[in-house]
């Protein structure tokens, strides 16, 4: 019985060879983004795909915050025409469930600015793009 349990325990971590913590992350993420688990494994698969990689040799987590950052710039960009990584440094670090985005005071002065002068609000911006200003630390309700 010890054999089989070992046995259909691996051939499980050979579907998903990821820890429990980095997929529980990757879903949070995406659920707090306005998205879902299936959301979060598409992008992953797409992120496969593109980079030729076998999908157990990615990142869950930095692909998903990944795919929310390019979320929120697409959409900051349209309304503002501010991009918030040419015309500001924001990053994002992959280290699987303690990936995180990075950036420096004047990023957020620059993007606080932007917002600003197009009197941008929560009720304009998706799900996504709000909660990746709050892990920013943008709070629109300042601006």
């Amino acid at each position: 019985m010890e054999n089989l349990e070992r046995e259909i325990r691996e051939f499980r971590e050979a579907f998903c060879p990821y820890g429990c913590l980095d997929i529980k992350m990757a879903v949070e993420a995406a659920l707090a983004s306005g998205h879902d688990g299936n959301w979060a494994f598409e992008q992953i698969e797409a992120f496969s795909k593109e980079c030729c990689t076998k999908i157990a040799d990615i990142d869950p987590c930095y692909v998903v915050l990944y795919s929310i950052m390019q979320e929120a710039r697409n959409e900051i960009d349209k309304l503002t025409g501010f991009d918030i990584l040419n015309d500001a440094g924001f990053e994002l670090y992959g280290n699987y469930m303690c990936s995180c985005y990075d950036w420096i005071s004047e990023d957020i002065e620059r993007l606080k600015d932007a917002l600003k002068e197009y009197e941008i609000s929560p009720d304009d911006l998706s799900d996504a793009t709000v909660y990746w200003l709050g892990m920013v630390e943008v709070d629109l309700r300042e601006l």
